[in-house]
Order: C-alpha cells, then sequence, then structure tokens
C-alpha cells in the first residue's frame, strides 16, 4: 500500500522523542501557513478541558483521542470542489486543529493555531505512567502498516494510539490505582485565521496615460497624434463658436447655459454642506477607536443606518430643489462618490479596530507562551542537574506502576517530590501534545510572525500603529486623494507643483467649453425638436455623443482626478488604462475607471464572497446588478420618472460579455475592438432618445 503523503509529513523520525515529534510538526505547520498566506482575521478564544478522570484505564483520554484523530484524519483528506466557473474554492485541511469541545462537531474553514499548557496537579506522575503515556504518541494505528522507510501506509495519520498499546497500558495499572491525571488541565489559547486571500489594489507612483508630461519622458511614438488631436479639437470649437453665433447670434447664454446658472449659488452652498456632512464618518471611527462600541457589533449597524440617511437626504433635497439635469447629476453623482469614499473609511477602519483586539490578544498568548516555555525550560535543567537512581526508579515503579501517591517507606524528601512533580508535568505535556497531533503545538515562531503581520497591517504613514490615523487631518487628505478606497498609505510625491496644477485647470476649462459647444450647437436641436423621428436623431446624434463622452472621459480622469492628485501629492496617477484597446465589455469595466473599479472590487465583490460566501460568477453579477441599479438611480433623479432604460441596456452588457469571450471573437482582437466601439458608439444616443422621446 502508497503510504499517504499528509501521513508521511507527521510520521515521527525513528526513536523518536516527544520533542523532536513536536519540533517536526511545527516545521509542517509553518509550511502550511507559509503555502496559504493566512490572514488573521477572528478574535482569540481561550478554553479550558479538563482530563478525564480514571488513568488506570484511561478510558477517559482514550476517548478524547479518538474523537481528536477521527476529526484530524477526515479534515487531512478533506476536498473542496469548484464553483460552476472552475474557480479554486479554499482548501479546507486543518479546519479544527483544537482540542475537541463537546457538543462542537462542525467542520469550518478556518485554520487554528493552538497552544496548548498543562497545569501540574498537587500529586505527582510516576516516571513509568508518563512513559506509557508519552508511548501513546508513538503507536501506530489498528491496521497501519509500515513501507520500507518507515513511513506508514493505509491513509490514517500516524501519532495515534492503537488498540493493543491502549491495552498494554490499560493493563499495567492495577486495580485500585487512584487517577494520576486528576487536576491536570488543558487551557488551550486558540487564534483563528481565514485561509481566503483578499485582494487589495496595489498603489504605486505611475503617471496617467495620456498625461503630456508622461508621453514626453517615455518618449510615446504617438505623442505627436496627442498634439494633433487639441489642435484640431481647438479648430472644431473655432468653427462650432462661428456658426453657434451665426444660428442664434450668441456663443453662449442658450437653453444649456441657463440650466447651468439656475440656482447655481444654493448648488454651491449644498455642495459644500455634502462635503461636510461626511464627517460623520470620522466621528463614528473615533468612538470606535476609543473603545466605546466595537466595530463587529454595534459599528456595522450605524454605518450602514449613517450611509442610508447620507444618500436619501441627498437624493430629497436635490428633488426639493427642483434643479435642471445639470444640477441633479452632478449633485447625484457627487453624493454616490462621496458615499462611496465614507464607506471605504468606515469598513476599512472598523477592521483595523478587530485587528487591533487581535493583536492585543495575540500578543498576550505570546507572552504567556514564552514564560511556559522559560517555566518548562527551568524544570529540564533543573531535573538533569538532580542525580538519580535508575535501577531503583525502575524497581519501584514496576511494583506500582501508576501509583501517585508515596508509599509509606518513601524516604524521598519534600524538594525531591517538586523535582519529580515538575519532570512529570514536562513528560505529560509532551507527550499528549505530541499525542493529541497538533501541528501548531508550542510553535512560537507562528504565533509571532502572525503577530508581526498584523502590526504590518495597522502601521500607519507615520510607522505608528492604528489609531495614529484616525485624525482631522488624516481624513481631510482621504477627501482630497483621489481614490474611493481608504489605505493607511498612499505613494506620495515629493512637492506640489503649481504650475502642473493649472495647467490641468485650464485644460478642464478648454474641454468643458468645446463640451458645452457640442451641446448646445449639435445634441439640443435634435433632441427638443419633435419633427425629428427617434431612428433619424439616433444617427445624427452618433457622433456628437461620443465626442461628450470622450471628453466627459478627460476632464474628469485626466484633469479633475490629476489635479487632486497633485494637490494631494498622490503619486498614483493609474485612474484609467488603456480601455479603447479593449475587445469585450469586462474587460472595458476594468480598465475605463479603475478608482470604482477598486471600489466594487473591493468592498462588493470580495465582501460579497466573503459574508455570504457567493462563488465567484455570483459575486461577479451581484456587482453588476448593484452598478446597474445605482446608475439607474441617477437616471431617475434626473429625470424624475422611473423608466430603466439605463439598466435594461446596461444588463444588456451580459450577453455582449459572452459574445466577447467567445472563442471565436478573441481570435480576432480586431473583429472584437471593432464590435466593441460598435457599441460605444450606438448605446449613448440611444439612451439619450429614449429619456427624451419619453
Amino acid at each position: 500500500m502508497t503510504a499517504d503523503p499528509d501521513c508521511a509529513l507527521l510520521t515521527p523520525p525513528a526513536d523518536p522523542s516527544p520533542r523532536t515529534l513536536l519540533k517536526d510538526m511545527d516545521n509542517h505547520s509553518q509550511e502550511i501557513v507559509d503555502e496559504e498566506d493566512t490572514t488573521l482575521t477572528q478574535t482569540t478564544t481561550t478554553t479550558t478541558t479538563k482530563i478525564p478522570k480514571g488513568l488506570k484505564s484511561l478510558k477517559g483520554l482514550d476517548t478524547l483521542v479518538n474523537q481528536h484523530s477521527v476529526s484530524h484524519h477526515h479534515q487531512s483528506q478533506s476536498t473542496t470542489p469548484s464553483d460552476g466557473n472552475g474557480s479554486e474554492q479554499e482548501d479546507q485541511t486543518g479546519a479544527d486543529s483544537g482540542l475537541p469541545v463537546e457538543g462542537d462537531t462542525t467542520m469550518t474553514n478556518k485554520t487554528q493555531s493552538t497552544f496548548a499548557t498543562f497545569r501540574a496537579p498537587p500529586t505527582s506522575l510516576s516516571s513509568s505512567a508518563a512513559k506509557d503515556l508519552s508511548s501513546l504518541a508513538f503507536s501506530k494505528l489498528p491496521g497501519q502498516q509500515k513501507n520500507d522507510n518507515g513511513s506508514p501506509s493505509g491513509g490514517e495519520l500516524s501519532g495515534s494510539p492503537s488498540n493493543s498499546s491502549l491495552a498494554s497500558t490499560r493493563s499495567s495499572a492495577g486495580p485500585g490505582t487512584p487517577s494520576s491525571t486528576e487536576g491536570y488541565h488543558i487551557s488551550t489559547t486558540t487564534i483563528t485565521t481565514k485561509k481566503r486571500k483578499v485582494r487589495r489594489p496595489t498603489f504605486e507612483p505611475r503617471s496617467s496615460r495620456l498625461d503630456p508630461e508622461a508621453l514626453t519622458k517615455n518618449q510615446d511614438p504617438f505623442r505627436g497624434f496627442h498634439t494633433l488631436f487639441w489642435i484640431v479639437m481647438g479648430a472644431y470649437g473655432v468653427i462650432t463658436f462661428d456658426e453657434e453665433w451665426t444660428r442664434v447670434g450668441k456663443a453662449f447664454g442658450g437653453t444649456l447655459f441657463s440650466s447651468f446658472s439656475q440656482d447655481a449659488i444654493m448648488l454651491a452652498v449644498s455642495d459644500f454642506g455634502l462635503v461636510l456632512s461626511t464627517g460623520v464618518a470620522f466621528l463614528l471611527i473615533k468612538i470606535i477607536a476609543k473603545g466605546w462600541i466595537r466595530y463587529q457589533n454595534v459599528g456595522m449597524v450605524v454605518q450602514h443606518c449613517v450611509q442610508l440617511l447620507f444618500l436619501l437626504v441627498a437624493i430629497a433635497w436635490t428633488i426639493w430643489r427642483d434643479w435642471p439635469w445639470v444640477q441633479s447629476g452632478f449633485f447625484t453623482l457627487h453624493a454616490i462618490t462621496m458615499l462611496m469614499k465614507i464607506h471605504s473609511y468606515i469598513a476599512y477602519n472598523g477592521e483595523l479596530s478587530e485587528k487591533l483586539i487581535l493583536l492585543k490578544k495575540a500578543e498576550q498568548a505570546y507572552a504567556q507562551h514564552k514564560k511556559d516555555d522559560a517555566m518548562t525550560a527551568d524544570d529540564h535543567n533543573t531535573t538533569d542537574d538532580q542525580p538519580h537512581d535508575t535501577e531503583a526508579d525502575t524497581s519501584s515503579e514496576s511494583s506500582s506502576p501508576l501509583q501517585g501517591s508515596p508509599s509509606p517507606n518513601d524516604t524521598t524528601t519534600d524538594s525531591d517530590q517538586d523535582l519529580t512533580a515538575h519532570r512529570h508535568h514536562r513528560l505529560a505535556s509532551e507527550a499528549a501534545a505530541a499525542l493529541l497531533q497538533e501541528p501548531a503545538t508550542l510553535n512560537s515562531n507562528v504565533l509571532a510572525a502572525e503577530i508581526e503581520e498584523l502590526r504590518s497591517d495597522l502601521k500607519c504613514q507615520n510607522g505608528e500603529l492604528w489609531p495614529a490615523n484616525v485624525t482631522i487631518a488624516n481624513f481631510v487628505d482621504y477627501l482630497i486623494v483621489p481614490s474611493l478606497i481608504y489605505e493607511l498609505q498612499y505613494p506620495r510625491t515629493t512637492k506640489i507643483r503649481p504650475m502642473y496644477v493649472f495647467e490641468k485647470s485650464v485644460a478642464t476649462l478648454g474641454t468643458f467649453t468645446l463640451l458645452y459647444l457640442t451641446t448646445e450647437h449639435y445634441i439640443y436641436p435634435v433632441v427638443f425638436d419633435p419633427t425629428i423621428s427617434p431612428l433619424r436623431a439616433l444617427v445624427l446624434l452618433l457622433i456628437p455623443f461620443m465626442m461628450n463622452y470622450l471628453m466627459i472621459f478627460y476632464i474628469i480622469f485626466e484633469c479633475i482626478c490629476n489635479a487632486f492628485a497633485e494637490l494631494s501629492r498622490f503619486a498614483d496617477r493609474n485612474f484609467y488604462e488603456d480601455w479603447w484597446n479593449c475587445v469585450s465589455f469586462d474587460e472595458w469595466a476594468r480598465k475605463w475607471n479603475k478608482p470604482v473599479h477598486h471600489f466594487l472590487l473591493r468592498h462588493v465583490y470580495d465582501s460579497s464572497i466573503e459574508s455570504f460566501h457567493l462563488s465567484k460568477s455570483n459575486a461577479a453579477l451581484a456587482t453588476f446588478f448593484l452598478s446597474s441599479c445605482v446608475h439607474e438611480l441617477v437616471m431617475m433623479v434626473v429625470t424624475r420618472k422611473v423608466r430603466l432604460y439605463l439598466f435594461v441596456l446596461q444588463m444588456f452588457q451580459l450577453p455582449l460579455i459572452w459574445m466577447g469571450n467567445n472563442k471565436t471573437v478573441r481570435e480576432k482582437p480586431r473583429l472584437a475592438n471593432a464590435l466593441f466601439w460598435l457599441g460605444m458608439f450606438c448605446g449613448p444616443p440611444l439612451l439619450g432618445v429614449a429619456y427624451c422621446y419619453a
């Protein structure tokens, strides 16, 4: 029979000692932790289990060991199926490495590192009883055979007691022998770790792809086309300005200009109040940092209530002010942006508050563990320094194998009894630890690594630990940083370049002027003319809507985001990627709006998998559905009507995504890119015609 790989890893060496076996198991446990890259996510728990009385028959300990062996063996052989898309699920090996608790037979997908210590009883074990207890750790299971290299086979874990070994140990106990383990307690400190890797967006110093400085610095071969494009756009603006002046006698002051200027002061005041109201997120985290409430209990409920109230008040204020579509769209979009920011701020800092609690408990467990190790080492050194008559001990122990109390003729001093008790305490601890097959037992390296990882997660920009970042200055800085996810540390530039901010401001104003001229001259006359059929309007609006889409993209992601990044010295300017080369709409969703993509990835996609245990495909569908609902909400506020046109068209991207991922299409990237641009050309004017003609 072929040896099981997991069994081979845990096989003790020839003639092993308890310390040798524990060292081997510690090394194997550390390898598992390194391979799985575990992340500490849950609170430390402490449980105490008393070894049952009656060691003369070892019945209670036998039951305890068998329960743990079966549970550990089942978990070592467990496999996790894949989801519908073939994505790998988390391995559940080692899900319950702690001692079995009465009434708890649930197997979880979490790894538990258990640190066991034994408290010595008032009466000491005889050395033969300790040897018998230690021998249980190296007995093979029933029916288990050994191969040529000495490793067990048969699919069972080594190190568990066999029936013969238990029987021989039971027979060694004479009738009437008192329980020598009465009063022993196993105190376990369990650190629960979650094995699922949580993807975190990586920030690093980068320039945006269309930034003129980056094009020149990188010697981009298409930087001349960038210059040509803006020359053409300038000529386009002059021609459009002339045509509008000729048509109505003025270039500015039409219908769109009236929408911009209506209630402009109140819009500015309302937007300032909207930004100030985000301070409630800072107050909530400050309360959590002071320990008045916990995030896992009350904090999450308060968080979602605050966020719901924030959004409802912003929408109600927009409707009550009866702003035109320009002001309504701007204010609603800004409110949703601020909502995403405060959600990430509260969620991330709340998670750090729980990690701080874990860190404190892990440090306490580590200190206690080192203290126990020091006591054990002192006991071992003291015992080695004392001379012992082995033959006399053997003769005495053979007459009374499990005798826990001294005989009337015993002349051992109190000091010798204490030394013997410490020695037996150490032997029993080592033997029981090996017997229970705890991979992380007495492994301070694992706990130290977890503490170091927690400290790394809690380290702020200035090197201090959380909550050093919970300050007003840090919160204001986060509001300025053009990122929708909160981090303790962002890459920063060395200084602010005023000319760069001025350049982006001028580019914003110039591009917005072109946007205004295009809308006023080419879009408004079409959508408000009842004599033009919807089909003809769709054709006439193809080019104007595409130009507006490109200019809005440039204003937001190249001008505004870069300007705020410069003001906050935010060094990662990767707000978009080369979405114009996309071959499918799912690729476009990942590339064209990186800040929103990062937010959805962390707080919607990963959270739905972690909290609701959704598969990757279902989590992606839920994320897409939520995004569609939010987009339709904006259109509902702007139009004051429930039409669901945007929602339907955005959900229609799902079959387009399927078609774009088809093998035949993907083998022809130029065709796939043409289909993508065809959808981009038809989508915006179709929405404009649908909402305006409705």
